[in-house]
């Protein structure tokens, strides 16, 4: 704004407060409405192999997919719960989407026999029997 001093000369003068309070929620809305993708490959999972695995294609929505790594931590859907949680996440979905058609269980050629075996224990105490085990197909 421009004002007139006493002695004629013009005194300008740029008024920050509000353009530090815009500055301030342009950011709050940044920040707000930013979206975190998780990566699909968050975790490494060496897969073991086999020469007669079968490539099966499903297209239904209802497969899960289940990742044990090497240190034996339990994924489903790239979030880890352990194997109380797997109960609880198992249990969940079935009472809100009925049983899944297949679950898809990835595990790491390191993971112990014994983590693979109480995961597929959990899905079996609720009445998930078609559960595929992904390996490498080897040529």
């Amino acid at each position: 704004m421009r004002r007139r001093s006493g002695n004629g000369t013009e005194d300008f003068r740029i008024e920050l407060t509000s353009l530090v309070d815009i500055v301030f929620l342009l950011i709050l809305f940044l920040v707000l409405t930013t979206t975190f993708t998780v990566n699909q490959g968050m975790f490494k999972v060496n897969l073991p192999s086999a020469v007669t695995s079968v490539s099966k294609p499903t297209q239904d929505h209802k497969v899960l997919t289940i990742v044990i790594t090497r240190n034996n931590s339990i994924y489903v859907n790239n979030t880890n719960v352990g194997l109380k949680g797997l109960l609880n996440f198992i249990s969940t979905y079935v009472d809100q989407y009925g049983t899944p058609t297949a679950v898809h269980l990835k595990a790491d050629r390191k993971a112990e026999y014994g983590t693979i075996i109480e995961v597929m224990d959990v899905l079996r105490s609720k009445k998930v029997l078609n559960i595929d085990l992904i390996v490498k197909r080897l040529q």
